[in-house]
C-alpha cells in the first residue's frame, strides 16, 4: 500500500526539481510561485470534488494551524530551492544534500517533539550522513 505514495512523492520531486531549475532567472522568483500555487490551487479544487468529501464548510472547518503552516513551508521550501539553483547549485545534489540535512533535523524533532527512539544505529546513520554532505560539498 505505501509503495504508491512513495512513487507518486518521488517522480513529483523529480518534476519539482527539474521544474524549480528551469524557472527563468530573469522572471521575479514571485510571480513564478504566484503561477505554482495557482496551479495547485486549481489542481487541489478539481482533486478535492472528485474525491470523497463532506460539504466544502464543514472540510473548511477542521482547517486548524498545520495547513497554515504546511503553507507557509512551501513557500519557504520553494523559495529555498530556486535561490540554490540561481546561485549555481547542482540538480544532481542539491535535493540530496537539502533531503539530508532534513533527515538529520527530523530524527532529533522525532526525538525530542515526539519521542520517538533515538537509537545507537540511528546516532551512526547521522554520522554517514554528515560525511555523506562533507563529500557531496567538496568542489570537483
Amino acid at each position: 500500500m505505501i509503495f504508491l505514495p512513495i512513487a507518486l512523492a518521488v517522480l513529483a520531486n523529480v518534476f519539482y526539481h527539474v521544474a524549480s531549475k528551469s524557472i527563468p532567472a530573469e522572471q521575479n522568483a514571485f510571480m513564478g510561485l504566484v503561477v505554482n500555487y495557482a496551479t495547485a490551487f486549481l489542481a487541489s479544487a478539481i482533486l478535492f470534488f472528485l474525491t470523497p468529501h463532506e460539504k466544502i464548510l464543514l472540510e473548511a472547518a477542521k482547517t486548524n494551524w498545520a495547513c497554515i503552516l504546511m503553507g507557509l513551508s512551501i513557500t519557504g521550501v520553494e523559495v529555498g530551492f530556486i535561490m540554490i539553483y540561481r546561485a549555481g547549485g547542482e540538480l544532481s545534489t542539491a535535493s540530496l544534500i537539502v533531503n539530508i540535512l532534513i533527515a538529520l533535523a527530523m530524527l532529533f524533532v522525532g526525538g525530542f517533539f515526539y519521542q520517538e527512539q533515538i537509537s545507537a544505529r540511528k546516532i551512526f546513520g547521522v554520522v554517514l550522513c554528515m560525511a555523506g554532505v562533507a563529500l557531496l560539498s567538496l568542489k570537483e
